[in-house]
């Protein structure tokens, strides 16, 4: 009996052997593969919101840098989508362009979406070139989303460049003993030595460390190496050490000190660099050098998305996309709203994207802010007397549509903005003004402001992309001009406050009357309108109650303008006055 059951186990582990497939002499479990059933039904319908984002947020994809390729794809059809093959291919073969391969989403039911991401790598040689990529999302029964395409720079690599830029004796304080104080070095003393260097490169070298070497038995060194930690575009660091020279030191000419820099990945680097200092002399003066990030070759590139389809939203890097404009809550039944863009004049320089932000922010007003009642107005529907016409709180236009105490009042405005001679007054003007009769053709903010104050309407806020200095709306791509030909007057108008009196009446600015208003090249608009688009979408919602008030709309604007304008054309500043608790918009 004992024997059958030992056959009995014999067997059973002979078939267990048998379930295994052999390779290379070991043993491995058969994998089973099952693959799903498709069948043919109702037809899915394919959304999709993309994004681009690489490691720095620049829109660029640099040498050995990272980027990831992210799409949610939504099924809005009554039918399921079956077996989506998502790929991305490239227009041209560039073996340092690094896709990962595509992804495969065997099923996607009605109402559900899957997000999908693709990382990208540039490799260490890649080129400086444009690259178009097809993001193809293809159906198992032919039910594909829309074409879409991802558009964006490749950048060469870029390497720091540490240099020494100088040398300062120190010979008295703590940690020295001089012979003679004189901050120079003489045998036999104990001096501190500041060095300096820079990065002279177009890239931040990284985690940075030093280190001082002598081959002289007669020269003492210490606290001879450290990390400096990263390095900047021309950047400027400095670190102490302590050189001692005995008396038997004969050197007359450099001492034979020794100074090595690496970093990371070492570019840009120094090897037994000698240091310029000698025995009873002064070192020479530093050397500080201005580098300038190469900003603008780059920035005139952001990654960009194409497509046709109304199907897909898309934003690449930090840049928003704001033309996705979906409705609010908000609906102001009693609400008038007057748009105007003059980017085209006359006798002036055009004021870049005004147009733009016109049409723009007329989708912002009736769709988030609520207006029912929106006019826009651009180029050369602002001409003659066209403001008077408009504002005048007697016989203008607006007044006959407001109700008093009930009707709120939206004000736009995009363009120049115009100094008198001695600084103390401020002008908007139409489209085919004259500097020369500015006084008669221009409209003064303060009887702009005064009129809108006379209107007795519920609330009136005031939205201004214009700066007031005398020079155009400066661009990365749109250099800056002289509109009035005014030097060295300093901007300071006595500007009527009706705010203080009136906590119905809101004022946002898109700058100093001193400071250049910007445009923003990404998105076609004004700076100020790009980031009051952005916070209208809902990222101004600061406390996160689906709600965005005057004040939290204002720090948003005020914050973002400020830090972005650094990378193009100097410090804008947007101010605000008025009421920071009225509700724009309710989500």
């Amino acid at each position: 009996m004992k024997k059958i059951f030992l056959l009995i186990f014999l067997l059973f582990c002979s078939t267990i052997s048998y379930s295994q497939k052999v390779i290379s002499g070991k043993s491995k479990p058969t994998k089973i593969v099952l693959k799903p059933e498709f069948k043919q039904g109702l037809p899915p319908n394919l959304y999709a919101n993309m994004s681009f984002e690489d490691d720095n947020n620049n829109g660029i994809l640099e040498a050995e840098e990272s980027a990831s390729l992210k799409l949610i794809i939504t099924n809005q059809g009554k039918g399921p989508a079956q077996e989506l093959i998502v790929k991305v291919i490239p227009n041209t073969k560039d073996d340092e362009l690094i896709i990962n391969d595509g992804v495969r989403v065997p099923y996607l039911y009605p109402g559900k979406d899957v997000e999908v991401n693709i990382p990208i790598r540039a490799g260490k040689y890649i080129k400086t070139a444009e690259h178009k990529l097809e993001i193809s999302v293809k159906e198992y029964y032919g039910y594909d989303m829309d074409p879409a395409y991802l558009v964006f720079n490749t950048y060469k690599l870029q390497k720091p460049q540490l240099m020494f830029s100088g040398v300062e004796i120190l010979d008295i304080g703590s940690g020295t003993v001089a012979i003679i104080e004189d901050n120079q070095i003489q045998a036999g003393e104990l001096v501190k030595a500041k060095i300096m260097i820079q990065n002279n490169g177009q890239s931040t070298s990284k985690n940075t460390t030093y280190r001082l070497e002598t081959n002289n038995p007669n020269i003492y060194l210490s606290d001879i190496e450290g990390n400096l930690g990263d390095v900047s575009i021309g950047e400027v660091k400095e670190f102490w050490v302590s050189i001692s020279p005995n008396k038997r030191i004969e050197s007359e000419n450099e001492l034979p000190i020794f100074l090595s820099l690496n970093n990371d990945n070492n570019y840009g680097t120094i090897a037994n660099f000698q240091l310029p200092i000698k025995i009873n002399q002064k070192p020479p003066e530093a050397i500080i050098k201005e580098v300038v990030a190469d900003i603008e070759s780059i920035t005139k590139q952001f990654a960009r998305f194409e497509y046709q389809s109304n199907k897909i939203t898309a934003n690449a890097g930090k840049i928003i996309d704001i033309k996705q404009i979906l409705p609010s809550l908000t609906i102001r039944t009693n609400a008038i709203g007057i748009i105007i863009g003059v980017e085209k004049y006359n006798y002036f320089a055009s004021a870049p994207y005004a147009t733009n932000d016109a049409k723009i922010v007329e989708d912002y007003f009736k769709n988030i802010i609520g207006v029912n009642k929106v006019y826009t107005y651009t180029n050369k529907d602002v001409s003659g007397f066209f403001f008077e016409n408009m504002f005048n709180p007697e016989y203008g236009e607006l007044q006959k549509a407001i109700k008093k105490g009930e009707t709120e009042v939206f004000v736009f405005y995009s363009g120049h903005g115009f100094p008198s001679k001695d600084g103390k007054n401020v002008f908007l003007i139409p489209a085919d003004g004259r500097l020369e009769a500015l006084n008669e053709q221009g409209y003064n903010l303060n009887k702009l402001y005064n009129s809108l104050n006379s209107l007795g309407a519920k609330n009136v806020i005031f939205f201004i992309d214009a700066c007031f200095s005398g020079t155009s709306r400066t661009t990365a791509n749109y250099k800056t001009q002289n509109l009035v030909a005014m030097k060295g007057v300093y901007i300071k108008p006595k500007i009527t406050q009706p705010w203080n009196t009136n906590p119905n009446f809101t004022v946002f600015s898109s700058s100093g009357f001193n400071e250049t208003s910007l445009g923003f090249d990404e998105s076609g608009t004004g700076l100020f309108t790009y980031f009051l688009c952005a916070g209208l979408q809902g990222n101004a919602d600061l406390n996160n109650d689906n709600k965005i008030t005057t004040g939290e709309l204002a720090d948003y604007i005020q914050q973002n303008v400020k830090e972005k304008s650094k990378s193009i054309f100097g410090i804008q500043t947007p101010q605000f006055n008025g009421n920071e608790n009225i509700i724009l918009v309710e989500f």
